[in-house]
């Protein structure tokens, strides 16, 4: 394993995302309250200058120093572009957790974490299609 993806296993344990390997986190469901706390993400901002040392700030917006003031879930963007780097996507589910007194109906939120699946490329022999 790279030293790179210690380093990104690490940060994403601190962040609530419990694994050893990338493959494992296939098909992992995270409560969403985890990265929309502002206490965890005060937490876990020193780790970022580690991140910072492997992506650009320029291609992770939420590396920035401006991310606090401009974004409303730092946390939870910061944790989606690292995986979106790694290919996979956090799908947004919705679970019914009962009504309210008054019956309104309330629901959990959790992010379902997918591997994006790759498109081959096509090759085309040009010399066969007279």
């Amino acid at each position: 394993m790279a030293e790179n993806d210690k380093i990104l296993i690490s940060f994403l344990n601190k962040c609530g995302i419990v694994f050893e390997e990338f493959d494992m986190i296939n098909g992992l469901l995270v409560p969403r309250y985890i990265f929309t706390s502002e206490e965890k993400y005060n937490s876990i901002r020193n780790e970022i200058k580690e991140i910072k040392q492997i992506f650009s700030s320029s291609s992770l917006t939420s590396l920035q120093t401006s991310a606090v003031k401009t974004q409303k879930w730092p946390l939870l963007n910061l944790v989606r572009q690292i995986l979106k780097v790694k290919n996979y996507n956090m799908k947004p589910i919705r679970k019914s957790a009962g009504y309210t007194d008054t019956g309104k109906k309330k629901y959990d939120r959790f992010f379902q974490i997918e591997k994006i699946k790759q498109i081959k490329p096509l090759k085309i022999n040009l010399h066969n299609l007279n």
